[in-house]
């Protein structure tokens, strides 16, 4: 017995079309149950996936998503990331564990004054206010930091000041520090450094960071090299400095940059060349040193993202991807990068409340479908279509993510178990148009002016005592199957 279900309004002519389908193929006890109106029931648009539901492999950690900001930001808009900010702190809280990042390039550039913020203090300085204020909101949301220190103004002594302080102030709410911000393209972007600087320099100035902060706090935990793509600083950094690490980490940016007036929603789905083999070679250094790793600085077009592209719905579909590619490699987690503007910033703000942007639905998304789950295998049969299939399992209950980036063409999903299931619980992500910047919705529902969130009912299929099915996936959508 097949059965393809979906959400929508019917049209008479395609009930019909229902109607007949169950009549010529009643006998074979095939059922079409469907709601959608404009998707052509035949082969061509069909995509067979099988679930090897026997293979576990990576667990996927309930602290897996993340946000990052520039760490000037905690200067420069004080009121933003602040136990004041509850519409912020719920948006996130909805998120349930996660990683708070402060890093970026401001981070290279931005001076610790070691002192609490008065009239006089330069603007691009981090002074111990700051970091109170950046303490009571990491505890307000329950997410722990992991926080960079400028290593573009080369000061190991500084450093080791700063984090007596940023330890004193975080306590346990401190993931790991980290010594500079994307220094493999040092050598292009910062001033103080060679036109030749790479890992050979780069070696000696983490570790005289590593030593004078260690010295000032014992045992604190550090993470690195937080490149920006060079994957290949990542095998020796874990050889050399396996030992003085928990977590290693890089950046990744889809494509851009967004000044490029090339750069369109297609480019959403169109990595860049410097990511090849991006998560293969951080995995295999993460493997040989059995340290695990994390992308703690990400988006869609980096730049800032691009107006029409990183604040669309795209955006979310191609969050929702990525996050599960990194998920299927291995990676502990993922944060997205943006701040209080921006256009790939998952939040914006209007009369100086925020309010979740198409990108944060992707957060939801998964989060519903990987909480608590183990990843298995899923093979796609075919290719042709721009689309993706990701599963995880818990006792009882297996997950799959079906993601169609078509902008026009619905697919029609072949699913494939290995074991027998009962029944379907089917939410959805969705928008008016892959283009939208406003109307997305998951699982029926949209994220409510205070920032909380409620799922709405999800669509179940009875399915006793069958091994496959088929779930129709619109065009530019999104579908999250729990099978029982």
């Amino acid at each position: 017995m097949t059965i393809i279900a979906d959400f929508g309004t019917m049209k008479k002519k395609f009930i019909v079309v229902i109607l007949l389908v169950f009549i010529i193929v009643g006998c074979s006890k095939t059922i079409i149950v469907t709601h959608q109106v404009d998707l052509p029931l035949n082969t061509d648009s069909i995509v067979s996936i099988e679930i090897d539901q026997n293979r576990r492999g990576f667990v996927i950690p309930p602290a897996f998503q993340g946000l990052s900001y520039e760490m000037n930001i905690l200067a420069t808009t004080p009121s933003f990331l602040n136990v004041s900010n509850t519409v912020l702190i719920q948006l996130i809280k909805n998120l349930g564990p996660g990683v708070l990042r402060l890093g970026g390039n401001s981070s290279d550039d931005i001076l610790w004054t070691g002192t609490a913020r008065a009239a006089g203090t330069p603007a691009n300085s981090l002074t111990s206010t700051e970091i109170d204020n950046l303490a009571a909101f990491s505890k307000a949301i329950g997410w722990p930091v992991l926080f960079g220190f400028n290593m573009g103004t080369y000061d190991p002594a500084v450093a080791a000041n700063e984090a007596k302080y940023v330890s004193f102030s975080l306590q346990g709410s401190l993931l790991a520090f980290q010594s500079g911000n994307e220094p493999d393209g040092y050598h292009s972007w910062n001033p103080k450094r060679a036109s030749t600087y790479w890992y050979p320099d780069f070696k000696p100035e983490w570790e005289s960071y590593f030593s004078a902060v260690r010295k000032a706090v014992p045992n604190v935990p550090f993470a690195g090299p937080d490149i920006a793509y060079r994957s290949d600083w990542v095998t020796p950094f874990a050889a050399d400095e396996g030992r003085n690490v928990v977590l290693l980490d890089g950046h990744y940016y889809q494509n851009g940059p967004a000044s490029d007036p090339a750069i369109n929603i297609s480019s959403l789905f169109t990595p860049i060349p410097q990511y090849t083999d991006y998560f293969k070679v951080i995995g295999s250094a993460s493997a040989a040193s059995n340290i695990p790793w994390r992308i703690t600085e990400c988006n869609s077009i980096n730049g800032g993202g691009k107006s029409g592209v990183s604040d669309t719905f795209a955006s979310a579909l191609w969050a929702l991807d990525f996050m599960w590619m990194v998920a299927q490699n291995g990676g502990q987690g993922v944060n997205f990068h943006g701040g209080n503007g921006g256009a790939y910033s998952p939040f914006a703000t209007s009369g100086g409340i925020p309010y979740a942007r198409p990108i944060y639905y992707a957060f939801l998304a998964f989060k519903y479908g990987s909480e608590g789950f183990t990843v298995v295998p899923v093979t796609v049969g075919s290719t042709k279509y721009s689309c993706s299939a990701y599963a995880c399992i818990k006792t009882g209950v297996t997950s799959l993510t079906l993601i169609n980036k078509n902008a026009a063409k619905g697919l029609i999903f072949k699913v494939q178990l290995s074991g027998k299931a009962a029944v379907l619980h089917i939410a959805r992500m969705s928008a008016p148009l892959i283009s939208s910047t406003s109307g997305v919705k998951f699982c029926n529902s949209a994220v409510n002016a205070n920032g909380t969130f409620q799922a709405g009912s999800t669509v179940d299929v009875s399915v006793i005592g069958l091994d496959n099915f088929s779930v129709v996936v619109p065009a530019a959508s999104a579908a999250v199957v729990l099978i029982q």
